[in-house]
């Protein structure tokens, strides 16, 4: 199973049959979801994490995984049953598309407020499906 979003299985739809395909993003934005598919990244005190690609991420096999530490900062609210997390192309501001999704380890899991969120780098990871693993 891909990790990758609708937005971007239509981006290599279009690649593949219209030869053109959206400009990468120059930063990947973290973000976090419960499970009820809501948006939980504006309840930290860094909303959704700000990453660079290319020098942020490592690839590894046919994934990439997080190479520096993502901080959400303290949650200002309790936050309930954690599930899913993310990576879009802009801020929770300005809303943006979503690349890829995934669940997360030991998911349901709640943030009491003022505790923070945080997570090692490598410790967020998100594969590419290829043939070799169907």
């Amino acid at each position: 199973m891909s990790d990758f979003s609708a937005y971007t299985a239509g981006e290599v739809a279009d690649w593949m049959s219209q030869g053109t395909v959206a400009s990468p993003p120059t930063n990947l934005y973290v973000a976090v979801f419960d499970d009820t598919d809501t948006e939980r990244s504006g309840d930290f005190q860094n909303d959704r994490v700000q990453t660079a690609t290319g020098t942020d991420w490592t690839i590894v096999d046919t994934g990439f995984e997080s190479g520096v530490q993502v901080d959400f900062g303290e949650a200002t609210v309790d936050v309930t049953n954690l599930q899913d997390i993310a990576l879009f192309d802009d801020t929770l501001a300005n809303g943006g598309n979503e690349i890829a999704r995934y669940p997360m380890t030991d998911a349901p899991f709640s943030v009491t407020t003022g505790t923070n969120l945080l997570f090692s780098a490598g410790n967020i990871t998100f594969d590419v499906l290829d043939n070799t693993e169907a």
